[in-house]
């Protein structure tokens, strides 16, 4: 790929532990979060692949019936096929979530954030590093399949170092309690893939 692997933006989320309560559907969009992720970047130069594994943090608080703030780090860092470190990259967000019902356990939901890129490379045994402010818009729809799996469908577009990339995102989400969740989401677009998982504490 032509630059940084910034353009892997990647962030959320699955494990599946039986529930032992059961609660009425509720989608909230005030939660803590922590994320595993684990991505692969297909490049048309050598070396053809990338891996990159990354942990990261997200909150989320109300303070409307339909807007959020939103704040969310994530840094990952990739290798060569050889395994061996090549980039890390840091990406922390802060922006706005507007959401609204509009069916029954059926929400909409858009954020527009400001994100600050940090980007490590290290070649030959010499590290550099590089920093840029850019910007992410999210769009999607959050729906309760049952009263203990969500579903969550969305797109992405992010931007900084010059490079526009967009995502499509989805993601399956089993409460174990009404305010624990865990799940598991998988995001793919522009030459790349990612895995994620996390455990969310909803307020």
């Amino acid at each position: 790929m032509s630059g940084h692997p910034v353009r892997s933006h990647l962030a959320a989320i699955l494990l599946l532990i039986p529930a032992t309560n059961t609660f009425s559907a509720s989608i909230s969009f005030d939660y803590a979060e922590a994320t595993f992720a684990s991505g692969t970047i297909n490049r048309d130069e050598t070396p053809g692949e990338i891996e990159g594994n990354g942990i990261g943090f997200a909150l989320s608080l109300g303070f409307n019936p339909h807007y959020a703030i939103a704040l969310s780090v994530l840094a990952t860092t990739f290798g060569t096929f050889q395994y061996q470190p090549v980039d890390t990259i840091k990406t922390s967000r802060l922006g706005l979530t507007a959401h609204t019902e509009v069916a029954q356990a059926t929400e909409v939901f858009g954020n527009a954030s400001l994100l600050k890129a940090e980007i490590t490379s290290t070649s030959a045994g010499v590290s550099a590093s590089d920093s840029d402010i850019g910007y992410s818009l999210n769009v999607g729809i959050r729906h309760f399949l049952s009263q203990s799996f969500e579903l969550e469908l969305g797109i992405s577009h992010f931007y900084a170092f010059d490079y526009p990339a967009n995502t499509f995102n989805s993601e399956i989400r089993y409460y174990v309690r009404k305010r624990l969740s865990l799940g598991l989401a998988y995001k793919t677009g522009d030459n790349k893939d990612a895995l994620l998982i996390n455990a969310r504490m909803s307020f």
